[in-house]
Protein backbone atom coordinates (compact mmCIF):
# COMPACT_ATOMS: atom_id res chain seq x y z
CA UNK A 1 0.00 0.00 0.00
CA UNK A 2 1.50 3.49 -0.57
CA UNK A 3 -0.32 6.32 1.18
CA UNK A 4 0.63 9.71 -0.20
CA UNK A 5 1.76 13.15 1.70
CA UNK A 6 1.21 13.62 5.21
CA UNK A 7 -2.20 15.36 6.33
CA UNK A 8 -1.96 18.49 7.20
CA UNK A 9 -4.99 17.92 9.68
CA UNK A 10 -6.11 15.39 11.69
CA UNK A 11 -9.75 13.30 11.23
CA UNK A 12 -11.88 12.58 14.21
CA UNK A 13 -12.06 8.57 14.31
CA UNK A 14 -15.31 9.55 16.60
CA UNK A 15 -17.42 11.55 14.33
CA UNK A 16 -20.11 12.55 16.49
CA UNK A 17 -21.71 15.87 15.83
CA UNK A 18 -18.80 17.26 15.82
CA UNK A 19 -16.99 18.97 12.78
CA UNK A 20 -13.33 17.79 12.14
CA UNK A 21 -11.31 19.29 8.66
CA UNK A 22 -8.32 17.54 8.08
CA UNK A 23 -6.47 18.14 4.25
CA UNK A 24 -4.51 15.51 2.70
CA UNK A 25 -3.26 14.80 -0.86
CA UNK A 26 -4.95 11.75 -3.13
CA UNK A 27 -3.02 10.29 -5.81
CA UNK A 28 -5.48 10.69 -8.52
CA UNK A 29 -5.78 12.14 -12.26
CA UNK A 30 -6.50 15.47 -13.27
CA UNK A 31 -8.73 15.78 -15.90
CA UNK A 32 -9.78 18.74 -17.70
CA UNK A 33 -13.56 18.13 -15.63
CA UNK A 34 -14.70 15.01 -14.23
CA UNK A 35 -17.88 13.26 -16.06
CA UNK A 36 -20.79 12.90 -13.94
CA UNK A 37 -22.62 10.16 -15.97
CA UNK A 38 -26.17 11.81 -17.66
CA UNK A 39 -26.98 7.83 -17.72
CA UNK A 40 -26.63 4.66 -16.95
CA UNK A 41 -27.55 2.00 -19.92
CA UNK A 42 -28.33 -1.83 -18.77
CA UNK A 43 -26.36 -2.95 -21.79
CA UNK A 44 -26.42 -7.17 -20.85
CA UNK A 45 -28.13 -9.39 -18.85
CA UNK A 46 -27.84 -12.91 -18.03
CA UNK A 47 -30.07 -15.20 -15.60
CA UNK A 48 -33.69 -14.40 -14.25
CA UNK A 49 -34.33 -10.55 -14.93
CA UNK A 50 -37.51 -10.60 -12.49
CA UNK A 51 -34.99 -10.73 -9.85
CA UNK A 52 -34.00 -7.56 -10.89
CA UNK A 53 -36.21 -4.23 -10.60
CA UNK A 54 -35.44 -0.56 -11.24
CA UNK A 55 -36.96 1.87 -8.96
CA UNK A 56 -38.02 5.29 -10.27
CA UNK A 57 -39.74 7.79 -7.55
CA UNK A 58 -40.15 4.97 -5.22
CA UNK A 59 -42.35 2.56 -7.91
CA UNK A 60 -40.54 -0.41 -9.55
CA UNK A 61 -40.33 -1.21 -12.64
CA UNK A 62 -39.08 -4.59 -14.68
CA UNK A 63 -35.55 -4.79 -16.28
CA UNK A 64 -34.18 -5.09 -19.59
CA UNK A 65 -31.73 -5.08 -21.94
CA UNK A 66 -31.63 -1.31 -23.25
CA UNK A 67 -33.59 0.09 -20.13
CA UNK A 68 -31.41 3.19 -18.59
CA UNK A 69 -31.37 5.19 -15.56
CA UNK A 70 -30.98 9.19 -15.47
CA UNK A 71 -32.30 10.83 -12.70
CA UNK A 72 -30.49 11.08 -8.48
CA UNK A 73 -33.52 8.80 -7.56
CA UNK A 74 -33.34 5.97 -10.29
CA UNK A 75 -31.76 2.83 -8.94
CA UNK A 76 -31.31 -1.01 -9.44
CA UNK A 77 -32.24 -3.44 -6.85
CA UNK A 78 -30.63 -6.84 -6.93
CA UNK A 79 -33.43 -9.29 -5.37
CA UNK A 80 -32.67 -12.51 -3.69
CA UNK A 81 -31.84 -15.46 -4.70
CA UNK A 82 -30.22 -13.04 -6.83
CA UNK A 83 -28.42 -14.72 -9.73
CA UNK A 84 -29.17 -12.61 -12.10
CA UNK A 85 -26.27 -10.34 -13.43
CA UNK A 86 -26.38 -6.99 -15.14
CA UNK A 87 -23.85 -5.30 -16.98
CA UNK A 88 -23.99 -1.74 -16.69
CA UNK A 89 -22.33 1.18 -18.76
CA UNK A 90 -22.12 5.09 -18.22
CA UNK A 91 -22.86 7.57 -20.67
CA UNK A 92 -22.51 11.16 -21.19
CA UNK A 93 -25.13 14.06 -22.41
CA UNK A 94 -23.91 13.15 -25.91
CA UNK A 95 -24.75 9.60 -25.44
CA UNK A 96 -20.46 8.69 -25.32
CA UNK A 97 -19.47 5.82 -23.51
CA UNK A 98 -17.15 7.01 -20.37
CA UNK A 99 -14.87 4.55 -20.42
CA UNK A 100 -16.66 3.19 -16.94
CA UNK A 101 -18.95 -0.06 -16.50
CA UNK A 102 -20.14 -1.78 -13.39
CA UNK A 103 -21.05 -5.54 -13.25
CA UNK A 104 -23.31 -6.74 -10.27
CA UNK A 105 -22.65 -10.63 -9.47
CA UNK A 106 -24.48 -12.99 -7.39
CA UNK A 107 -24.75 -12.39 -3.47
CA UNK A 108 -27.22 -14.28 -1.02
CA UNK A 109 -28.36 -10.29 0.07
CA UNK A 110 -29.98 -7.87 -1.76
CA UNK A 111 -28.05 -4.84 -2.95
CA UNK A 112 -28.78 -1.63 -5.04
CA UNK A 113 -27.00 0.10 -7.68
CA UNK A 114 -27.91 4.27 -6.91
CA UNK A 115 -27.59 6.37 -10.22
CA UNK A 116 -24.42 7.82 -10.66
CA UNK A 117 -22.18 6.63 -8.72
CA UNK A 118 -23.07 4.46 -5.49
CA UNK A 119 -23.28 1.04 -4.72
CA UNK A 120 -24.97 -0.57 -1.53
CA UNK A 121 -24.31 -4.49 -0.46
CA UNK A 122 -23.88 -7.36 -2.77
CA UNK A 123 -20.83 -8.10 -4.87
CA UNK A 124 -19.98 -5.73 -8.31
CA UNK A 125 -17.00 -5.27 -10.44
CA UNK A 126 -15.96 -2.37 -11.15
CA UNK A 127 -13.73 -1.30 -14.44
CA UNK A 128 -12.24 1.99 -15.34
CA UNK A 129 -10.65 2.87 -18.45
CA UNK A 130 -6.84 5.45 -18.74
CA UNK A 131 -8.00 8.83 -18.58
CA UNK A 132 -5.47 9.63 -20.98
CA UNK A 133 -7.82 7.81 -23.29
CA UNK A 134 -11.19 9.05 -22.62
CA UNK A 135 -13.16 10.85 -20.27
CA UNK A 136 -14.20 8.83 -17.31
CA UNK A 137 -17.81 8.50 -15.43
CA UNK A 138 -17.41 8.46 -11.75
CA UNK A 139 -13.80 9.92 -11.96
CA UNK A 140 -14.17 11.28 -8.69
CA UNK A 141 -14.95 8.35 -6.95
CA UNK A 142 -17.66 5.42 -6.65
CA UNK A 143 -19.19 5.51 -3.23
CA UNK A 144 -19.23 1.67 -2.08
CA UNK A 145 -21.78 1.55 1.15
CA UNK A 146 -22.24 -1.69 3.37
CA UNK A 147 -25.26 -3.77 2.91
CA UNK A 148 -28.05 -4.79 5.42
CA UNK A 149 -27.69 -8.19 7.22
CA UNK A 150 -31.67 -8.79 6.78
CA UNK A 151 -31.38 -10.17 3.86
CA UNK A 152 -34.87 -8.75 2.62
CA UNK A 153 -36.42 -8.23 -0.42
CA UNK A 154 -35.30 -4.63 -0.34
CA UNK A 155 -31.78 -3.85 0.58
CA UNK A 156 -31.98 -2.35 4.40
CA UNK A 157 -31.62 0.81 4.36
CA UNK A 158 -30.49 1.61 8.34
CA UNK A 159 -29.89 5.43 7.78
CA UNK A 160 -32.93 6.16 6.71
CA UNK A 161 -35.06 4.75 9.70
CA UNK A 162 -34.80 6.78 13.19
CA UNK A 163 -34.64 4.99 16.39
CA UNK A 164 -37.53 4.91 18.76
CA UNK A 165 -36.47 8.03 20.44
CA UNK A 166 -36.67 10.23 17.11
CA UNK A 167 -39.75 8.26 15.77
CA UNK A 168 -41.36 11.88 15.76
CA UNK A 169 -39.21 13.54 13.71
CA UNK A 170 -39.64 13.14 10.45
CA UNK A 171 -36.46 11.52 8.13
CA UNK A 172 -35.24 13.41 4.82
CA UNK A 173 -33.92 12.67 2.11
CA UNK A 174 -31.33 14.95 1.14
CA UNK A 175 -30.37 14.76 -2.02
CA UNK A 176 -27.21 17.08 -3.17
CA UNK A 177 -25.22 18.13 -6.01
CA UNK A 178 -21.54 20.22 -6.56
CA UNK A 179 -20.68 22.06 -9.40
CA UNK A 180 -17.73 23.73 -10.37
CA UNK A 181 -15.37 24.92 -13.20
CA UNK A 182 -11.24 25.43 -13.98
CA UNK A 183 -11.54 28.76 -12.47
CA UNK A 184 -11.97 27.79 -8.89
CA UNK A 185 -15.58 29.03 -9.23
CA UNK A 186 -18.23 26.29 -6.91
CA UNK A 187 -21.76 25.71 -6.55
CA UNK A 188 -23.39 23.41 -3.63
CA UNK A 189 -26.86 22.99 -3.78
CA UNK A 190 -29.40 20.46 -1.69
CA UNK A 191 -32.86 19.20 -2.19
CA UNK A 192 -35.43 16.97 -0.52
CA UNK A 193 -37.79 17.09 -3.44
CA UNK A 194 -36.25 17.74 -6.71
CA UNK A 195 -32.82 17.66 -8.94
CA UNK A 196 -30.39 19.85 -7.30
CA UNK A 197 -28.35 20.18 -9.81
CA UNK A 198 -29.74 23.34 -11.96
CA UNK A 199 -28.90 25.06 -8.78
CA UNK A 200 -25.96 24.26 -8.35
CA UNK A 201 -24.81 25.72 -11.68
CA UNK A 202 -26.54 28.70 -10.98
CA UNK A 203 -24.42 29.37 -7.74
CA UNK A 204 -21.61 28.35 -9.56
CA UNK A 205 -22.43 30.99 -12.53
CA UNK A 206 -22.60 33.68 -10.68
CA UNK A 207 -19.12 33.43 -9.87
CA UNK A 208 -18.62 33.99 -13.42
CA UNK A 209 -17.88 30.30 -13.85
CA UNK A 210 -18.29 28.34 -17.23
CA UNK A 211 -20.15 25.07 -14.57
CA UNK A 212 -20.51 21.71 -14.92
CA UNK A 213 -21.89 18.69 -12.43
CA UNK A 214 -18.72 17.16 -10.82
CA UNK A 215 -20.55 15.20 -8.37
CA UNK A 216 -24.39 14.26 -6.93
CA UNK A 217 -25.18 11.53 -3.58
CA UNK A 218 -27.41 12.07 -0.73
CA UNK A 219 -28.02 11.39 2.76
CA UNK A 220 -30.77 10.82 5.25
CA UNK A 221 -31.50 13.83 8.44
CA UNK A 222 -31.48 11.03 10.90
CA UNK A 223 -27.43 9.89 10.23
CA UNK A 224 -25.81 10.05 13.85
CA UNK A 225 -22.45 9.87 12.10
CA UNK A 226 -21.13 10.96 8.24
CA UNK A 227 -18.07 12.62 6.89
CA UNK A 228 -18.02 14.19 3.73
CA UNK A 229 -14.39 14.52 1.31
CA UNK A 230 -14.06 17.51 -1.02
CA UNK A 231 -11.99 16.10 -3.62
CA UNK A 232 -10.49 19.00 -5.93
CA UNK A 233 -8.58 18.53 -9.13
CA UNK A 234 -4.74 19.57 -7.52
CA UNK A 235 -5.52 15.61 -5.66
CA UNK A 236 -5.92 17.81 -2.14
CA UNK A 237 -9.12 16.17 0.12
CA UNK A 238 -10.52 18.50 2.73
CA UNK A 239 -12.97 16.46 4.80
CA UNK A 240 -15.70 17.55 7.51
CA UNK A 241 -17.74 15.40 9.72
CA UNK A 242 -20.94 15.74 11.20
CA UNK A 243 -24.39 14.62 11.41
CA UNK A 244 -27.22 14.15 8.83
CA UNK A 245 -28.96 17.14 10.36
CA UNK A 246 -25.45 19.16 10.56
CA UNK A 247 -23.57 18.19 7.31
CA UNK A 248 -25.67 20.53 5.05
CA UNK A 249 -24.27 23.10 6.88
CA UNK A 250 -20.67 22.34 6.86
CA UNK A 251 -20.73 21.13 3.41
CA UNK A 252 -21.49 24.73 2.19
CA UNK A 253 -18.94 26.03 4.55
CA UNK A 254 -16.44 23.47 3.06
CA UNK A 255 -17.32 24.17 -0.55
CA UNK A 256 -17.74 28.13 -0.09
CA UNK A 257 -13.94 28.02 0.76
CA UNK A 258 -12.34 25.68 -1.80
CA UNK A 259 -9.55 27.31 -3.03
CA UNK A 260 -8.91 24.44 -6.08
CA UNK A 261 -10.73 24.08 -9.04
CA UNK A 262 -13.34 21.41 -10.31
CA UNK A 263 -13.99 19.95 -6.56
CA UNK A 264 -16.49 17.05 -6.58
CA UNK A 265 -18.16 16.03 -2.82
CA UNK A 266 -18.48 12.24 -1.44
CA UNK A 267 -20.38 11.99 1.77
CA UNK A 268 -19.79 8.57 3.40
CA UNK A 269 -20.28 6.65 6.43
CA UNK A 270 -18.23 4.48 9.06
CA UNK A 271 -18.94 1.64 7.23
CA UNK A 272 -18.16 3.10 3.49
CA UNK A 273 -15.29 3.20 0.97
CA UNK A 274 -15.25 5.40 -1.75
CA UNK A 275 -13.15 4.11 -4.31
CA UNK A 276 -11.40 6.88 -7.11
CA UNK A 277 -8.66 5.76 -9.82
CA UNK A 278 -5.19 6.34 -9.33
CA UNK A 279 -3.23 7.63 -11.62
CA UNK A 280 -2.39 6.79 -15.39
CA UNK A 281 1.15 7.28 -14.23
CA UNK A 282 0.49 4.45 -11.16
CA UNK A 283 -1.88 2.53 -13.22
CA UNK A 284 0.85 1.66 -15.95
CA UNK A 285 3.68 1.17 -12.88
CA UNK A 286 1.38 -2.45 -12.50
CA UNK A 287 1.91 -2.81 -16.15
CA UNK A 288 -2.16 -2.39 -17.36
CA UNK A 289 -3.60 0.01 -19.27
CA UNK A 290 -7.10 -0.63 -17.00
CA UNK A 291 -8.39 -0.47 -13.65
CA UNK A 292 -10.17 -3.65 -12.22
CA UNK A 293 -11.97 -3.27 -8.77
CA UNK A 294 -14.39 -6.35 -7.06
CA UNK A 295 -16.67 -5.29 -4.22
CA UNK A 296 -18.43 -7.41 -1.64
CA UNK A 297 -20.20 -6.59 0.86
CA UNK A 298 -19.34 -9.02 3.82
CA UNK A 299 -20.40 -10.06 7.88
CA UNK A 300 -17.58 -8.44 9.02
CA UNK A 301 -18.07 -5.54 6.51
CA UNK A 302 -16.43 -4.04 2.73
CA UNK A 303 -13.88 -5.79 1.00
CA UNK A 304 -12.06 -3.85 -2.10
CA UNK A 305 -9.89 -6.33 -4.67
CA UNK A 306 -7.47 -4.93 -7.10
CA UNK A 307 -7.55 -6.97 -9.69
CA UNK A 308 -5.78 -4.78 -12.72
CA UNK A 309 -3.91 -1.30 -12.14
CA UNK A 310 -4.40 0.87 -8.42
CA UNK A 311 -7.13 2.59 -7.14
CA UNK A 312 -7.52 5.29 -4.10
CA UNK A 313 -9.48 4.14 -0.82
CA UNK A 314 -11.04 7.01 0.64
CA UNK A 315 -12.46 5.83 4.33
CA UNK A 316 -14.22 6.89 7.27
CA UNK A 317 -11.94 6.88 10.65
CA UNK A 318 -8.61 6.52 8.28
CA UNK A 319 -5.88 9.46 8.34
CA UNK A 320 -5.02 9.27 4.84
CA UNK A 321 -6.27 7.53 1.51
CA UNK A 322 -4.51 4.95 0.86
CA UNK A 323 -3.44 3.71 -3.29
CA UNK A 324 -3.98 -0.25 -3.28
CA UNK A 325 -2.15 -2.19 -5.95
CA UNK A 326 -2.56 -4.96 -8.16
CA UNK A 327 -3.35 -7.80 -5.99
CA UNK A 328 -3.95 -5.64 -2.97
CA UNK A 329 -7.19 -6.51 -0.56
CA UNK A 330 -8.49 -3.94 1.75
CA UNK A 331 -10.87 -4.65 4.07
CA UNK A 332 -12.91 -2.12 5.86
CA UNK A 333 -15.84 -2.29 8.94
CA UNK A 334 -16.50 0.32 11.56
CA UNK A 335 -14.24 3.32 10.28
CA UNK A 336 -10.74 0.85 10.31
CA UNK A 337 -9.13 -0.61 7.89
CA UNK A 338 -6.17 -3.42 6.80
CA UNK A 339 -4.60 -4.23 3.67
CA UNK A 340 -3.74 -7.68 2.61
CA UNK A 341 -3.57 -9.84 -0.05
CA UNK A 342 -5.56 -12.10 -2.31
CA UNK A 343 -5.57 -14.78 -4.75
CA UNK A 344 -5.32 -12.91 -7.84
CA UNK A 345 -5.24 -15.75 -10.09
CA UNK A 346 -8.04 -17.19 -8.44
CA UNK A 347 -10.01 -14.24 -9.46
CA UNK A 348 -9.16 -13.35 -12.57
CA UNK A 349 -10.35 -17.04 -13.81
CA UNK A 350 -13.68 -17.04 -11.67
CA UNK A 351 -17.26 -17.24 -12.85
CA UNK A 352 -17.77 -13.68 -12.41
CA UNK A 353 -14.82 -12.83 -14.80
CA UNK A 354 -15.80 -15.16 -17.17
CA UNK A 355 -19.27 -13.46 -17.31
CA UNK A 356 -17.61 -9.81 -17.53
CA UNK A 357 -15.55 -11.17 -20.95
CA UNK A 358 -18.86 -12.62 -22.19
CA UNK A 359 -20.74 -9.63 -21.44
CA UNK A 360 -17.69 -7.29 -22.82
CA UNK A 361 -17.78 -9.71 -26.21
CA UNK A 362 -21.10 -9.21 -26.84
CA UNK A 363 -21.08 -5.66 -26.55
CA UNK A 364 -22.16 -3.64 -29.52
CA UNK A 365 -19.56 -1.03 -28.50
CA UNK A 366 -16.88 -3.32 -28.08
CA UNK A 367 -15.92 -3.00 -24.40
CA UNK A 368 -12.04 -4.40 -24.50
CA UNK A 369 -11.09 -6.28 -20.83
CA UNK A 370 -7.43 -6.82 -21.25
CA UNK A 371 -8.24 -9.04 -17.86
CA UNK A 372 -9.80 -11.29 -19.71
CA UNK A 373 -6.41 -12.01 -21.68
CA UNK A 374 -4.24 -12.68 -18.78
CA UNK A 375 -7.02 -14.56 -17.12
CA UNK A 376 -8.96 -16.50 -19.18
CA UNK A 377 -7.35 -16.28 -22.88
CA UNK A 378 -10.02 -14.65 -24.25
CA UNK A 379 -10.25 -11.05 -26.57
CA UNK A 380 -13.11 -9.01 -25.64
CA UNK A 381 -12.47 -6.98 -28.32
CA UNK A 382 -12.43 -9.90 -31.43
CA UNK A 383 -15.89 -9.54 -32.24
CA UNK A 384 -16.34 -13.25 -31.07
CA UNK A 385 -20.03 -13.84 -29.18
CA UNK A 386 -20.31 -16.24 -26.70
CA UNK A 387 -24.13 -17.30 -25.84
CA UNK A 388 -25.79 -16.97 -22.98
CA UNK A 389 -27.36 -20.19 -21.02
CA UNK A 390 -30.63 -18.57 -20.05
CA UNK A 391 -31.39 -17.56 -23.85
CA UNK A 392 -29.68 -20.76 -25.60
CA UNK A 393 -31.53 -22.44 -28.18
CA UNK A 394 -29.56 -24.10 -31.22
CA UNK A 395 -31.14 -26.33 -34.42
CA UNK A 396 -29.17 -27.53 -37.40
CA UNK A 397 -28.74 -29.76 -39.79
CA UNK A 398 -25.82 -32.07 -41.11
CA UNK A 399 -23.27 -29.54 -40.90
CA UNK A 400 -23.57 -30.12 -36.75
CA UNK A 401 -22.73 -26.65 -34.29
CA UNK A 402 -20.20 -26.21 -31.77
CA UNK A 403 -20.09 -23.28 -29.45
CA UNK A 404 -19.54 -21.64 -26.10
CA UNK A 405 -22.51 -21.10 -23.02
CA UNK A 406 -21.86 -18.97 -20.57
CA UNK A 407 -23.80 -19.76 -17.29
CA UNK A 408 -24.06 -17.48 -14.38
CA UNK A 409 -22.98 -20.04 -11.61
CA UNK A 410 -20.53 -23.16 -12.27
CA UNK A 411 -22.63 -25.36 -10.02
CA UNK A 412 -26.35 -26.64 -9.52
CA UNK A 413 -27.38 -28.91 -12.82
CA UNK A 414 -28.88 -28.08 -16.50
CA UNK A 415 -31.64 -28.77 -18.49
CA UNK A 416 -31.28 -30.20 -21.58
CA UNK A 417 -34.37 -31.03 -24.33
CA UNK A 418 -32.90 -32.08 -27.66
CA UNK A 419 -34.91 -33.52 -30.59
CA UNK A 420 -33.03 -35.77 -33.44
CA UNK A 421 -36.64 -36.09 -35.19
CA UNK A 422 -35.84 -39.46 -37.63
CA UNK A 423 -32.30 -39.41 -38.68
CA UNK A 424 -29.53 -40.43 -35.29
CA UNK A 425 -27.13 -37.04 -34.48
CA UNK A 426 -24.93 -36.65 -32.22
CA UNK A 427 -24.95 -34.11 -28.64
CA UNK A 428 -21.78 -33.50 -26.26
CA UNK A 429 -21.14 -31.30 -23.57
CA UNK A 430 -17.82 -30.65 -21.88
CA UNK A 431 -17.50 -28.70 -18.71
CA UNK A 432 -13.70 -27.32 -17.47
CA UNK A 433 -12.71 -29.58 -20.78
CA UNK A 434 -14.36 -32.95 -19.07
CA UNK A 435 -17.08 -34.25 -21.06
CA UNK A 436 -20.44 -34.13 -19.32
CA UNK A 437 -22.75 -35.71 -21.99
CA UNK A 438 -22.49 -37.81 -24.64
CA UNK A 439 -25.89 -38.93 -26.76
CA UNK A 440 -24.20 -40.93 -28.86
CA UNK A 441 -25.84 -41.02 -32.73
CA UNK A 442 -29.73 -41.47 -31.52
CA UNK A 443 -33.04 -40.12 -32.66
CA UNK A 444 -36.23 -39.14 -31.04
CA UNK A 445 -36.36 -36.41 -28.59
CA UNK A 446 -35.89 -36.34 -24.52
CA UNK A 447 -35.15 -34.05 -21.38
CA UNK A 448 -32.25 -34.51 -19.24
CA UNK A 449 -30.99 -32.78 -16.22
CA UNK A 450 -27.06 -32.83 -15.31
CA UNK A 451 -25.76 -31.90 -12.85
CA UNK A 452 -22.75 -29.57 -12.96
CA UNK A 453 -19.37 -30.14 -10.38
CA UNK A 454 -16.45 -27.94 -12.12
CA UNK A 455 -14.87 -24.62 -11.86
CA UNK A 456 -16.10 -23.01 -14.42
CA UNK A 457 -19.57 -21.43 -15.52
CA UNK A 458 -18.95 -21.88 -19.22
CA UNK A 459 -19.73 -24.92 -21.26
CA UNK A 460 -18.93 -26.06 -25.00
CA UNK A 461 -21.70 -27.65 -26.78
CA UNK A 462 -20.95 -29.76 -29.78
CA UNK A 463 -23.59 -31.40 -32.13
CA UNK A 464 -22.16 -34.00 -34.50
CA UNK A 465 -25.22 -34.39 -37.66
CA UNK A 466 -25.17 -37.84 -39.29
CA UNK A 467 -22.97 -37.36 -42.54
CA UNK A 468 -24.85 -40.23 -44.15
CA UNK A 469 -28.10 -38.50 -44.40
CA UNK A 470 -28.05 -34.47 -45.70
CA UNK A 471 -31.50 -34.28 -44.81
CA UNK A 472 -31.14 -34.74 -41.17
CA UNK A 473 -32.36 -32.13 -38.55
CA UNK A 474 -32.10 -31.27 -34.66
CA UNK A 475 -32.60 -28.27 -32.05
CA UNK A 476 -31.91 -28.11 -28.71
CA UNK A 477 -32.44 -25.82 -25.65
CA UNK A 478 -30.32 -25.18 -22.67
CA UNK A 479 -31.49 -23.95 -19.27
CA UNK A 480 -29.30 -23.34 -16.71
CA UNK A 481 -28.79 -22.36 -13.38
Amino acid sequence: MTIEPQPQGQLFRNLGVAIAFGVSTLMMSTPTLAEVPEQTRIDDLLGNSSELLIRRSGRRESVQIGTVLQRVRDALLTVPPNNARAMLRFLSASGEDLNFYVQTNPHPEASIYYFPCQVQGGDYLIGWGLASNADRGCETGLQVTRGGSTGAIVPSEPMALATKELAQVPVRQIFYCVAADSSGSHGLATSTTSDPCGEAIAQCAASGGDCNITSTGFWWSSEPELQASLICEDGTVQTVAGSGDTLEGDLTTLVAAAQAANCSAQVYRSDDVVIVPATDAAVQAEGSDEILVQTRSTDAGLQVDVLKGAVNVLAAGEDDPAMLQQGERYSHNNASGQVTTFDREAALTSVDMEVLCAFASNSADRLRVDACQEGLGIDTSAGIPVAFCNREQASGGQEGDRRFVQMSASQGEIKLDYEMFDVPDRLQIFQDGVQILDTGFLSGRDSLTLPLTGTSGRLEVVVTGNAAIATTEWNYLLTCP
